[in-house]
């Protein structure tokens, strides 16, 4: 049996290559919408919760499986705390998950696709037992002090990585399940993302998705729990913070993100993480080191 992890609000990875947990909870605290700079995935045991992902809510069954990529902003919502919230989550730092690739398998892919794509993995009872078994195995190997655990621990990720993306390429085995869903709210979320480098405002893309400002503003609210600028906002800082793990000058990060001048870039990005742009770029590389 593996260890459980008490829930940590501050949801960032303290280990450069992966992270695995098994979390049971009554009662968490509230989060807001919100994204990481690693991949996810994550395996749900139990309870009554829904995941809020890009404005489309997925009503989830035991066994289904949420991925999730760095610039997706999402959100659990629990509907009945009396019943205990199980899961297991697993978060993988990018360039570890692409060092594990070849040039014949890619493991990323099922994390490539965006927006329009379907975060559910829905499978067979086979393959769920499958993936289930193998997260238990990475669990146990992760706190097992015995010869080659330590190998077991990357190789056991490696299977999984592979029964995922296996799955994720088998499109009778993942189907969308939406309890929620608003088509403007996901166009406007598209039209956000593909313009992620203009500076955006209401009027523009309400006269874009032929509607007015009003409706979408109710709209927005209702299926992501944020205004359509606070959604901006975190998107632009989302995206600032892959160029700037891509080495992109400080400089010319929040020009490329829309903002209009680097000192409202700088208050909103240490508003939104706690630290500066360049803070965030050191501490990067430190943990790389």
């Amino acid at each position: 049996m593996s260890e459980l992890t008490r829930f940590s609000p501050k949801q960032t990875m303290d280990s450069t290559t992966f992270q695995i947990t098994h979390s049971k909870d009554t009662y968490l605290p509230y989060l807001e919408l919100h994204h990481h700079d690693f991949y996810e995935i994550y395996f749900f045991i139990s309870g009554n919760v829904s995941m809020s992902i890009e404005g489309k809510h997925y009503k989830l069954l035991p066994g289904d499986m949420i991925l999730i990529n760095t610039l997706e902003l999402h959100q659990a919502l629990i509907h009945d705390p009396a019943i205990p919230y199980e899961r297991i989550v697993l978060w993988i730092n990018k360039s570890f998950l692409k060092s594990l690739s070849t040039p014949l398998t890619n493991l990323e892919s099922c994390f490539s696709t965006y927006t329009s794509s379907n975060n559910l993995l829905r499978c067979t009872e086979s393959i769920i037992n499958a993936i289930h078994i193998t997260l238990k195995k990475i669990l146990e190997a992760k706190k097992a002090t015995s010869f080659g655990s330590d190998i077991l621990y990357h190789t056991y990720l490696t299977e999984l990585l592979v029964l995922i993306n296996r799955a994720f390429e088998n499109t009778q085995a993942s189907c969308i399940y939406q309890h929620h869903y608003s088509e403007l709210v996901s166009n406007c979320i598209e039209y956000i993302h593909d313009h992620i480098e203009e500076d955006l405002s209401l009027d523009t893309l309400a006269q874009t998705l032929y509607t007015s400002k009003y409706h979408l503003i109710r709209e927005f609210k209702k299926y992501t729990g944020l205004t359509v600028h606070r959604y901006m906002i975190k998107k632009k800082l989302a995206f600032s913070k892959e160029l700037i793990l891509k080495d992109y000058a400080i400089s010319e990060v929040y020009k490329r993100c829309g903002f209009g001048d680097y000192s409202h870039f700088f208050r909103a990005f240490k508003q939104e993480y706690g630290m500066t742009p360049k803070e965030f770029y050191f501490i990067s590389i430190q943990k790389l080191i």
